[in-house]
């Protein structure tokens, strides 16, 4: 489709040999520099996944999940769920003898063994062409030296603030407040996790010194989370589910994804006519958010539940 140039808006991007396309300017220059080193599609994938976690913190870090849908070397698409799971110790009558009737959504109770590392190094050892050290070396870097907080960062950040309290206070604001956009956002502690990670793989994060740091620190705030819940915390590999849309095959994530929501919502608008209607006129919205309302009620009556029932039984 081609470009009124008079107009705003972006041009089409043409590369020869690959591009990574990310919501940072950072993390997309160090997967492009991950391909110019020689790795692959993978390398480049976790080197900004992982830079990400430093420069948008609100967004994503090494404390949190991953889900990822990538072609393996056969030329199958493959879905890796790397969501933490809830500690063992965790007990539902005792919840509801406390007087809750949903998850919280903060607090130690709410918080699952982390996913992400484990899967970041399961895809390396797997699926990356890199040494695991040399893909993680931009995050140590930045980690270190520090990024300057971009405005979309600085605006959710600003957010943030208040639910911000006791250590993560001094670790994610700068003079009690919450960083301004251009201020340059450090996080050597991070940095020293990285490097344990690069040595010891998954290891050095579920184990010694960084896996007691979380545990004592969880239990201190009311968690049951245990050693063992980190020790034996493991990614799982899946097959895609997929819907057919506009003459295409659409691949998502399985649950606990929110992937089979987003095939619900394409099934549902397959069988009306919204090429005959205006792509920005009222007619086609309300559709289109009917649609996603639907879609939602689905999940919430029928996959959360199953989904629930079946993390329960494990």
């Amino acid at each position: 489709m081609s470009r009124d140039f008079h107009l705003p808006g972006r041009s089409t991007v043409i590369a020869c040999n690959g591009m990574v396309a990310t919501s940072h300017p950072l993390a997309a220059k160090v997967g492009v520099q991950m391909l110019e080193s020689g790795g692959n599609a993978m390398d480049a994938a976790i080197a900004a996944a992982v830079l990400l976690g430093i420069c948008e913190p609100q967004m994503a870090g090494l404390g949190g999940d991953l889900f990822a849908l990538f072609t393996d070397s056969g030329g199958s698409v493959r879905a890796l769920n790397g969501s933490g799971r809830a500690p063992t110790g965790l007990d539902p009558d005792r919840l509801r003898a406390d007087g809750l009737t949903a998850m919280p959504l903060r607090g130690a109770t709410a918080v699952t063994v982390p996913g992400a590392v484990d899967a970041f190094c399961r895809m390396n050892a797997d699926h990356g062409r890199l040494p695991l050290a040399q893909v993680l070396a931009p995050a140590i870097h930045y980690a270190d030296q520090g990024v300057p907080v971009a405005p979309r960062v600085a605006f959710d950040w600003a957010g943030d603030t208040d639910v911000l309290t006791g250590a993560a206070r001094g670790f994610y604001l700068l003079d009690g407040r919450a960083p301004q956009t251009g201020q340059i956002f450090r996080a050597p502690g991070q940095a020293q996790v990285l490097r344990q990670i690069a040595a010891q793989g998954r290891a050095g994060f579920y184990e010694g010194a960084v896996a007691d740091d979380m545990v004592q620190s969880l239990r201190a705030l009311g968690g049951s989370h245990s050693h063992d819940d980190f020790a034996l915390a493991a990614c799982t590999m899946a097959d895609p589910l997929s819907t057919r849309y506009g003459g295409v095959n659409v691949l998502e994530h399985p649950p606990n994804g929110q992937g089979a929501t987003a095939l619900l919502i394409l099934n549902i608008l397959s069988r009306l006519d919204l090429a005959g209607m205006d792509p920005f006129g009222a007619d086609r919205a309300h559709l289109e958010a009917e649609a996603t309302k639907l879609a939602h009620d689905a999940r919430d009556r029928i996959i959360d539940v199953h989904q629930h029932v079946q993390y329960s039984g494990r």
